[in-house]
């Protein structure tokens, strides 16, 4: 196991100060465009150029930035998108990594009714068999993945469906065969010269130990299939539901390589009501979590870390993942955020200057 690590974050040395109110209205940034009319064409010109090179401020592959480097904000895609299937121009950096929930694989036609009669099966041999034919189908749909535009680098969330959370020998034997599946395309992929990169998100782990536990897992899993060079190239987060204790995720935090916190998991509330939860427990897990790793990586994702953008850029977090249908929305709100605290950045050297 690799332990804690030490890392640079994706801001520079000088933190924001924490500062953090939330209100309704602030999700949506006409308060921010309001301060200068040239903001919206500003943003506009901002998103044409994301759009062509597919690049927020880029973070490098191992979730390091060097001191110095400006500070990012990150929009990143959550789920598969209907792109074009040849990737681009090689000279081109994907901003981050494309977060892919694997509970939606088990959603296809043929996996799904594999996955019924696993959980259903009281023969032993028999499930063992079915398990087998997941095993294959989790492999095609790895492969698939990563012979997509999202392969380029993809986080992947470990399996963790809700019946089998009272069933620890189940769901351990599912996630070997998940992991398995994953590694093994990813040799075959490295094998034909493929330039891939699958990260792996262990889901809702509740206490720094359990994450520890799991992380030694999926490294295990790792370097038999792939070998002790992959294994510690691996990178290995946590996503955690936004209920979870902040002093756990600080522990959780001191021994994984970035946190994901999954407003999936507030999404059944009213959408102003999650938002403005998800923000405030939000704001509470980043200062705890901040306060034992100071150059921590914490993103979010699900609908409500859409709607509380603003408020979790003022927070102080990497970014967000979001869906298709969001994402220029997104875009463009980070854009207006990131021009208007530039803008000020310029005028307060202006004004520093003249004293």
């Amino acid at each position: 196991m690799k332990g804690e690590r030490q890392q640079d974050g994706f801001r520079s040395s000088e933190e924001r100060p924490f500062k953090f109110m939330y209100k309704a209205g602030d999700r949506a940034v006409g308060m921010e465009m309001s301060q200068a009319g040239s903001v919206a064409s500003a943003a506009a010109e901002f998103i044409a150029g994301v759009e062509q090179r597919d690049v927020v401020e880029p973070l490098n592959r191992s979730y390091f930035k060097r001191p110095g480097e400006q500070s990012a904000f990150l929009v990143l895609r959550e789920g598969r998108e209907e792109r074009p299937t040849a990737r681009e121009d090689a000279r081109s950096v994907q901003a981050g990594p494309c977060l892919i929930r694997s509970e939606e694989w088990l959603l296809e036609p043929e996996l799904f009714c594999l996955y019924e009669n696993w959980l259903s099966s009281e023969d032993e041999l028999q499930a063992s068999r079915i398990l087998q034919r997941i095993y294959y189908r989790l492999q095609a749909a790895t492969e698939a993945l990563l012979e997509s535009p999202d392969g380029e680098w993809a986080a992947v969330t470990l399996l963790h469906p809700e019946e089998l959370a009272a069933q620890p020998a189940k769901l351990a034997a599912l996630q070997d065969a998940q992991l398995e599946a994953l590694f093994t395309a990813v040799a075959e992929s490295q094998r034909q010269g493929g330039d891939c990169r699958l990260d792996l998100l262990a889901a809702y782990t509740a206490s720094g130990a359990e994450f520890a536990a799991k992380r030694e897992f999926i490294e295990v899993v790792a370097d038999q299939t792939l070998g002790h060079a992959y294994a510690a190239a691996c990178r290995i987060g946590a996503l955690i539901a936004p209920d979870v204790e902040p002093s756990a995720a600080a522990e959780i935090a001191r021994i994984a390589d970035f946190l994901v916190l999954d407003g999936a998991a507030s999404e059944l509330a009213p959408e102003g009501t999650a938002a403005e939860g998800f923000a405030l427990a939000a704001g509470e897990i980043f200062a705890a979590v901040r306060s034992v790793k100071p150059a921590a990586v914490v993103l979010a994702a699900g609908t409500p870390a859409a709607s509380a953008l603003a408020d979790l850029y003022r927070i102080g977090l990497s970014g967000i993942f979001c869906s298709a249908g969001q994402r220029t929305e997104a875009l463009l709100r980070a854009a207006c955020l990131i021009w208007i605290a530039r803008q000020q950045e310029t005028l307060d050297t202006a004004a520093g200057g003249r004293q």
